[in-house]
């Protein structure tokens, strides 16, 4: 849940906030954050500029809250992968099903966080980097085990596997529609099935065919 950043000093509840948030995240996507104004943003979600400022410092303070909920699910994923004494093969599926869930869940949030992260402060930017680093080390470590268990081929790159799946899982919120040809769990099951094949492990693609027939 995401909190005002002057929630405790007013007393104020967070689901007006939260709307708030909402709200300015579909003007940061349409127009850009240097294109959105603090008054278009108070008029998106049914206040004035001056109650608007209740629940804010700045207009930066909302680009961080929508950056810092995108990002938050592969963030919390990440832990989840190091802690899992699941075997490599499982983690993967795992990955691979909760990143594009969280995907589909805040398509417009992630989407603005790919475009407008990099115009955060030097703190905050460092701060969404460094839980970035966390979880592309979870993958290179999922990567590590399936090579140490058997099932990933030995001569892969860590590094670079674990940058082509999350390059692959990153992709899908450039292009992905919720009207599209492709349900996202068509796109679950048919990049689960790449990515496995792609590390060396053989899959049984039935449930791929039988979509297709």
């Amino acid at each position: 849940m995401v909190v005002a950043p002057k929630a405790r000093a007013y007393e104020l509840g967070t689901s007006r906030y939260e709307r708030i948030v909402d709200a300015a995240a579909e003007l940061f996507r349409a127009k850009g954050y240097e294109g959105t104004s603090i008054t278009e943003i108070a008029e998106a979600a049914g206040l004035t500029k001056g109650s608007l400022y209740h629940y804010i410092h700045t207009k930066e303070d909302l680009l961080y809250a929508i950056v810092e909920e995108a990002h938050h699910s592969t963030a919390a994923l990440g832990e989840q992968l190091v802690v899992s004494r699941a075997d490599a093969v499982d983690k993967l599926r795992m990955a691979v099903e909760r990143h594009l869930r969280g995907t589909e869940k805040n398509l417009t949030k992630i989407r603005v966080f790919y475009r407008e992260f990099s115009g955060l402060p030097h703190e905050r930017f460092a701060e969404i980097i460094a839980r970035r680093d966390t979880y592309e080390r979870a993958i290179r470590d999922l990567v590590r085990q399936g090579q140490d268990e058997g099932t990933f081929a030995a001569h892969l790159d860590t590094r670079l596997t674990a940058a082509s799946i999350l390059a692959t899982l990153n992709s899908v919120q450039a292009w992905f529609r919720p009207d599209g040809e492709l349900s996202m769990t068509e796109v679950i099951d048919g990049f689960t099935d790449l990515l496995l094949r792609s590390v060396g492990v053989e899959t049984r693609p039935e449930r791929l065919e039988s979509r297709a027939r």
